[in-house]
């Protein structure tokens, strides 16, 4: 089986980028006001679990990487369904970024090595 190329460590690195970018872009590509908050909401929540994720580099490491998972499941799938959002699909811009950010995520979560090594 071919070894995944996304470690713990890298995910923790990507899921701050991550929320780093739910924070500021939106604003820079003209959401409206309820929008940006709306994803500056949601890149809080992100960064706050993947701060206390047992990863290298959690601020507190207390919930486990399979746990993680779930939570970045159930996120991506409500992204993608903002994308109905008013505030979303009414500007390009903010539909395009939404299922582009919704892409990468989705994409991370398929490279991630969720299993510590020898794990069943």
């Amino acid at each position: 089986m071919n070894k995944k190329p996304i470690t713990p460590a890298i995910h923790g690195l990507v899921d701050y980028a991550f929320a780093a970018t739910l924070y500021t872009v939106p604003a820079l590509i003209g959401c409206n006001k309820k929008t940006v908050v709306l994803f500056r909401g949601l890149a809080i929540e992100v960064f706050l679990y993947g701060a206390i994720t047992r990863q290298p580099l959690a601020l507190l490491p207390l919930i486990p990487m399979r746990v993680h998972k779930l939570i970045d499941v159930a996120n991506l799938s409500g992204m993608a369904l903002l994308t109905g959002y008013k505030g979303i699909r009414k500007k390009p811009k903010a539909v395009g970024f939404n299922l582009g950010m919704v892409a990468l995520g989705i994409t991370s979560v398929l490279l991630t090595q969720w299993r510590k090594k020898g794990g069943a």
